[in-house]
């Protein structure tokens, strides 16, 4: 038997608030269990050195490791969280604060469009300011 769109609907939006839970607590072993093998994540407005999609979730957990390496802090709040109608999308305003190692304060406003396969994220669109994003970017470790 078949889950409902509703049902459907509330599982991704649960999905969605575990992605941020897991992010907040800084487990990004974790937050990698939430991921279909394909996955992709797409970044339309990257910073400079920063890649605008990072495909297969192998590619994205140890970015992800990479980066969260670098924040003594983390609290992604959700603002908005809209499940589409008759859509396997979850569409999320959320806020970060954060402080990175040394001190420094990151905050940003971002809109995300999650899509699932399979009941994993495959993908993830992310929107947000990629002038306040480069303090992050350029914490980062030489590759």
């Amino acid at each position: 038997m078949s889950q409902t769109t509703q049902q459907l609907g509330a599982d991704h939006i649960a999905a969605v608030r575990e992605f941020f839970r897991l992010l907040s607590i800084k487990d990004v072993t974790g937050w990698g269990t939430l991921w279909h093998s394909d996955a992709v994540i797409t970044v339309p407005y990257p910073p400079d050195g920063f890649a605008s999609a990072i495909r297969g979730k192998n590619d994205i957990v140890s970015s992800f490791h990479d980066m969260f390496a670098n924040f003594e802090t983390f609290d992604a709040q959700i603002t908005g969280i809209y499940a589409a109608f008759d859509s396997d999308a979850v569409c999320v305003e959320y806020r970060n604060v954060a402080t990175l190692i040394g001190g420094t304060e990151y905050t940003n406003d971002n809109i995300a469009v999650f899509r699932f396969k399979g009941g994993l994220i495959s993908e993830y669109h992310d929107y947000f300011d990629p002038r306040r994003f480069q303090v992050v970017v350029d914490a980062l470790p030489e590759a």
